[in-house]
């Protein structure tokens, strides 16, 4: 009798197992990321306002860049990323308190004008010098250059991962 001594692996520390799992993982990551946000403009409704308080940054992971309040609705406005990509000193030079801006929301949006607890996201904003801060067109590739970053960002991850279980 030869007593060998065998080096047998768990499937799950096998290389075709983790190759297996990273691809599926990073495929369901992409798949749930790659649905495209885009406004119509036949789907938004425009309002006149008057900006009350001045607006209040929404933090660094919130989505909701910036919020702001105006004098005719009691709920708050909020800009996605997409409106201020690339354009933040105009942004909050247009949310100054007492300034007349047209805000454009979607129209499924205007039932929850006046709910105090409501944040309602704006897809157009201008301002009373009748100067165009972003619109529709604007807000679309907002979204898309931000989600380039987070899927280049994806894709070096990914690549790390292949990398080292291929050099195991």
């Amino acid at each position: 009798m030869n007593n060998k001594k065998t080096n047998k692996l768990e499937f799950y520390e096998q290389k075709w197992f983790k190759l297996v799992c990273l691809f599926a993982f990073f495929g369901w990551l992409f798949y749930m990321i790659q649905t495209p946000f885009e406004i119509d403009k036949n789907e938004l409704i425009e309002l006149n306002v008057t900006v009350n308080k001045e607006w209040k940054s929404g933090g660094t992971k919130n989505p909701v860049k910036l919020y702001f309040t105006v004098n005719e609705y009691s709920n708050r406005f909020g800009i996605y990323v997409g409106g201020i990509f690339g354009r933040w000193t105009e942004v909050t030079e247009t949310l100054e308190p007492h300034r007349k801006i047209k805000i454009k929301i979607h129209k499924n949006n205007r039932y929850n004008l006046n709910k105090e607890t409501e944040v309602i996201p704006i897809y157009y904003l201008k301002n009373d010098k009748s100067d165009i801060v972003f619109n529709e067109e604007e807000f679309n590739e907002g979204e898309k250059s931000s989600d380039n970053r987070v899927v280049g960002f994806f894709i070096i991850i990914f690549l790390l991962g292949l990398w080292k279980i291929l050099t195991e």
